[in-house]
């Protein structure tokens, strides 16, 4: 069985299938102005465009700390791609997101000034957007990170402290939790505590079992204690 480039580890060979056994990687876009590809990655097939966050930096122009949302379109026959900087007006400091109902959940994780939340945005102009939830029975949510979908419609997402530790949100309101909502119901419950910051989740093939990654070795200044959790 043929090695993999360096670039590349297969941790388990049923991967091969999707990757086969000459993957490459290879530089669709760049952008040095800032940090613009950070998280999010959420891929709308049928336009082959793909939704990103930034990581933060300064706005130039107003001095405030700032995530930019980008819509990138895929190249075809050997194309090139473009981007577009998009700005959907109920979306605060956007981080991880996922497909949702033909549009995208982002993870808004709120200002000074303005709330977070999950929010939903459509991935056509005008990107309408809105918060479809912003607290935990009537707590603000801290910085809610990271979200994914579960087939039977509810919402899960992780909330850790980054936010205030960044200086972009108030102090906490609530643990370092794990939630799931409920849209039809609007039913929102905490479903793991005991984190240090929780950040990534998704679930496994099965739906049987969720994985939450525990990312306390590291806090928002940048500092890191060997004590603390790096761990899923």
């Amino acid at each position: 069985m043929a090695a993999y480039p360096r670039e590349f580890v297969c941790c388990d060979q049923s991967a091969r299938s999707l990757f086969g056994e000459t993957p490459q990687l290879e530089l669709l876009l760049e952008n040095t102005n800032y940090p613009f590809a950070h998280e999010a990655g959420v891929f709308i097939e049928e336009d082959r465009t793909l939704f990103i966050t930034s990581n933060q930096f300064t706005d130039s122009q107003t001095g405030n700390r700032k995530i930019q949302i980008s819509r990138v379109t895929l190249p075809k026959d050997g194309g090139l791609a473009s981007c577009e900087e998009i700005h959907p007006s109920h979306v605060p400091m956007a981080n991880g997101g996922v497909n949702y109902k033909g549009g995208i959940l982002f993870c808004a994780q709120g200002t000074h000034d303005s709330e977070g939340g999950i929010a939903f945005m459509e991935s056509q102009p005008p990107y309408s957007s809105h918060l479809l939830i912003s607290s935990y029975h009537g707590r603000p949510f801290n910085s809610v990170n990271d979200v994914v979908v579960h087939s039977d419609g509810s919402i899960w997402f992780t909330d850790p402290i980054y936010g205030f530790e960044q200086g972009i949100r108030p102090k906490p309101k609530l643990p370092s939790q794990v939630y799931r909502y409920i849209p039809e119901s609007g039913s929102i419950r905490a479903m793991a505590d005991g984190f240090g910051r929780p950040n990534g989740i998704c679930f496994s093939p099965d739906e049987k079992t969720v994985y939450v990654t525990d990312t306390d070795w590291i806090h928002g200044d940048g500092t890191t204690d060997d004590s603390r959790a790096s761990h899923m």
